[in-house]
């Protein structure tokens, strides 16, 4: 795959966002990403959180409405590239007084979160804005009613990490690997045509929760432990 890449930090991001949704951008914060800031001009911004998902899912597996789409591919640098450690930082930088989420309600703007029960409190979700459903099916269903009336939508999948989780160090079976890749490739698809126009897509993936050893060799083993997550981001136009 050959896209225009952009390195960004995940202390960038919520200033990054924040900018993107036309806000200002509290004091104390990393500065936003300028080359991003250049790319984009949204109405919307709608942040898919998939564990376990990264550039090898990507080049292996070759989604097609995520490459089709994609503007941009974002690597996100950080210390921690596992899950619980990044979305804290996506979410508040480095502070502990600040949570993007919350900030964009405050100042304005519609928001909405669709993660599980266990996200919710471990992220700081307040419950008057997120939904807890039961699985990622139920994840996509919220999602196509609220992607239109939301101007900051968070969603997170977790199908990637159970599979993972499930197979331990083995690799899990490249059948129900690429079926998960297809079908989330697919939920996006239908999120995108159902968005208004200027909703722009930021689709994270992170390392998972935890290390897992993979039995994969060669140039698999290099992608599958490269240091970054990454953010494909694409917006959708008139």
């Amino acid at each position: 795959m050959s896209f225009p890449q952009v390195r960004t930090t995940a202390l960038e991001f919520p200033a990054t966002v924040l900018k993107l949704l036309g806000l200002e951008v509290p004091e104390g914060l990393f500065a936003p990403n300028e080359e991003l800031l250049r790319k984009f001009n949204p109405k919307s911004v709608v942040i898919i959180m998939i564990d376990n998902f990264g550039l090898f899912e990507a080049v292996v597996y070759k989604p097609e409405a995520l490459i089709k789409n994609m503007e941009v591919l974002a690597l996100l640098e950080t210390n921690d590239p596992y899950a619980m450690s990044l979305i804290k930082r996506l979410l508040r930088g480095h502070r502990t007084d600040f949570h993007l989420v919350q900030h964009a309600k405050n100042n304005g703007k519609v928001t909405r979160v669709i993660c599980r029960e266990e996200d919710m409190v471990q992220f700081d979700f307040d419950p008057s804005y997120t939904i807890r459903p039961r699985d990622d099916m139920a994840t996509y269903i919220e999602a196509t009613k609220h992607i239109f009336k939301s101007e900051l939508l968070y969603l997170h999948f977790l199908d990637f990490e159970s599979l993972y989780a499930q197979y331990g160090h083995r690799t899990p079976p490249k059948t129900l690997l690429e079926k998960i890749v297809r079908r989330t490739d697919n939920w996006i698809k239908v999120l995108l045509k159902q968005a208004r126009i200027g909703t722009l897509f930021i689709v994270v993936g992170n390392h998972g929760r935890h290390p897992i050893p993979l039995d994969y060799d060669g140039k698999l083993a290099e992608w599958r432990k490269a240091n970054s997550p990454i953010a494909m981001m694409f917006q959708k136009r008139a």
